[in-house]
Formats: structure tokens, C-alpha cells, sequence
């Protein structure tokens, strides 16, 4: 970090009370349904979890969780990121694989690759990184095999 502010990838880094600039459009998962980590904390680790997941302030290390991971305006990660889906708002520095769907928003910065089944990346977003495009018809075979449909009873 330098005297400014800003990081060696050129982030500002803002602290809790300030106001950052707010992307064009903003998502957030119901906070009840999912596990989150607000502004002003600091995580380092690795983390493994099940269900959505969203982080509004700094994580160190891996983060997996077999359903979606928002990155929030706030946000950052350094390291990678494995999830069903991903979005990005704030800042990721490191490998995302997001199975089924990887969005970057208006205003977030990717330093690392991507693989998914289907891409989207918005325009003002910064994505530095090579890309792997998974075909959605095998995508789609995992997920199910992830979750065995209920089996009918024998007929009488």
C-alpha cells in the first residue's frame, strides 16, 4: 500500500464509514439465506462452506462453497475462488472457477483466470487474465449428479 491509498494493482483501499463510488448496478443475496462477512473485517485462510456466500471486506486465501460467491463493492479477495457462480463488484486478485456462470460488474478488477460455462463482463469492469470456456451441457450433467433426483416407488 502506498502513502495514497492505493495498492501495487492500483485499488484504493476504503476504510469503514467511507462511501465508494457504487456500481451501475447492484446485486446482493438475501443475507439470511447465505453466510457473509461485512465491512471492516479481515479473514486469512481457507474457507469451505455450503450455500451462497458474500464478502464485503477483505479475505486472504481459498474460498469454495458449491453455490455463489458475490465479491461485494468492498470487497476483496486475494487468492482463488471456486464456486457454482460467481459475481464481482469489488476486487479479486487470483483464479476464479465458477461451474455454471462468472460475471464481472461495472467498476470490478480481476487479476487471474477464469473458467466457467458462461461469461459475462460488463462494460467499465477490468479483467486481466486468460479464460477457459466450459461447454454448459457438461456443466449441466455435474450439477445434477451433485444432487440425485428422488427416486418414484415401485409401481403396485
Amino acid at each position: 500500500m502506498s502513502n495514497d491509498g492505493r495498492s501495487q494493482w492500483g485499488w484504493t483501499s476504503v476504510s469503514a464509514g467511507e462511501t465508494p463510488r457504487q456500481p451501475e448496478e447492484t446485486v446482493t443475496p438475501s443475507r439470511t439465506s447465505g453466510t457473509f462477512i461485512g465491512a471492516g473485517a479481515l479473514f486469512e485462510g481457507t474457507l469451505s462452506l455450503q450455500g451462497d456466500f458474500r464478502i464485503d471486506s477483505e479475505f486472504r486465501g481459498e474460498l469454495t462453497t458449491d453455490g455463489k460467491i458475490v465479491v461485494g463493492p468492498q470487497g476483496s479477495v486475494v487468492g482463488d475462488v471456486r464456486a457454482r457462480e460467481v459475481e464481482i463488484l469489488g476486487a479479486v486478485v487470483g483464479d476464479v472457477s465458477a461451474r455454471r456462470q462468472m460475471v464481472l460488474h461495472s467498476g470490478a478488477r480481476l487479476h487471474g483466470n477464469i473458467e466457467t460455462a458462461c461469461l459475462e463482463i460488463q462494460r467499465h469492469a477490468f479483467f486481466q487474465g486468460g479464460t477457459k470456456m466450459n461447454e454448459p451441457q457438461a456443466i449441466r450433467r455435474e450439477d445434477t449428479e451433485e444432487k440425485p433426483a428422488a427416486s418414484a416407488p415401485p409401481p403396485a
